[in-house]
């Protein structure tokens, strides 16, 4: 912007602008320190049409006082065009986000759909012919049953071990809890990120806490989503904390509950539960969630 000019009238000021701009040239006026108004001209291409059109302008004439008030109608109308723009594409904005929120991501989904056929394949995790293939280790038939086999089998040809286990659910309330919380968090990461992140975000959560369930529990047969969900929850909780740019923050009351009932888990209170998975899973989400944030770095940097 260059300055046209200074008058001491604001009345004069704002004609003078209305005038310019209903000849083509846009300004602003602005109030200086000694209580006078100047007149910037936007576009410095248009300062000799500026100036040639204040030499002959006179705030009285019906001339100029008709310009102004054509100005001053064209800017309401624009004004009133721009606000119905503005209205159209909040609507449009709002349909997107709305389709959005219904649509689950793509990742989710597909966790999501294993989990329901293995739930079915397994007879709600009953069918222990069928359960044997998912566990983490390997189960083998004998007389009367089955006993654990050797862990080993998952680097000696079985690696699928490693993550199988978050397929298994045992009850109905068992997988309809984590598949509630898995398409919530779930798709809220793929929309941050992208499906990607979540798929690798999973993998890595699944095995770390597969195998720290085993080394401190032993051979047992667990399963489920919890760690993943445990996972999810820690680093959307945790990220949403530490960086101000995410989008998603998860409320006190859902965090405390959270961390209750993973706590609940450990006095045995609420059956049988794969407590290292959720404690795994919680502590790849945490230090996911820390370091991705940016937080150490910013500290560091100080």
């Amino acid at each position: 912007m260059r300055l046209l000019t200074t008058v001491t009238d604001q009345t004069e000021a704002k004609t003078l602008g209305d005038a310019l701009y209903a000849n083509g040239v846009v300004t602003t006026i602005k109030e200086t320190r000694d209580s006078s108004f100047a007149v910037w001209v936007h576009d410095e291409d248009q300062m000799e049409q500026a100036r040639a059109f204040l030499n002959g302008f006179d705030p009285k004439s019906s001339h100029v006082s008709d310009m102004a008030r054509k100005a001053r109608a064209q800017r309401r109308q624009e004004a009133k065009t721009d606000e119905q723009l503005r209205a159209r594409t909040e609507k449009i904005r709002n349909q997107i986000e709305a389709k959005q929120n219904m649509r689950i991501g793509t990742v989710t989904a597909g966790l999501m759909v294993i989990c329901v056929v293995v739930f079915l394949l397994t007879g709600m995790g009953d069918k222990m012919d069928v359960v044997r293939f998912f566990t983490f280790t390997p189960l083998v038939p004998v007389k009367g049953g089955y006993v654990f086999g050797d862990v080993s089998a998952i680097w000696q040809g079985q690696p699928w071990r490693l993550l199988t286990p978050m397929f298994l659910h045992f009850g109905l309330m068992h997988i309809l809890f984590n598949l509630w919380w898995l398409k919530d968090l779930g798709t809220a990461i793929e929309r941050v990120f992208s499906a990607r992140y979540l798929l690798v975000f999973v993998l890595v959560t699944a095995a770390f806490s597969h195998v720290l369930e085993y080394a401190i529990s032993g051979p047992t047969t667990f399963g489920g989503m919890s760690g993943v969900v445990y996972a999810l929850f820690s680093f959307v909780w945790l990220r949403g904390r530490l960086d101000p740019s995410f989008p998603y923050r998860l409320p006190q009351q859902l965090v405390t509950f959270m961390l209750i009932w993973l706590g609940l888990g450990f006095t045995g209170w609420v059956g049988p539960i794969a407590n290292w998975v959720h404690t795994g899973g919680l502590i790849v989400g945490a230090a996911w969630g820390v370091v991705s944030s940016g937080y150490l770095q910013r500290k560091l940097r100080r």
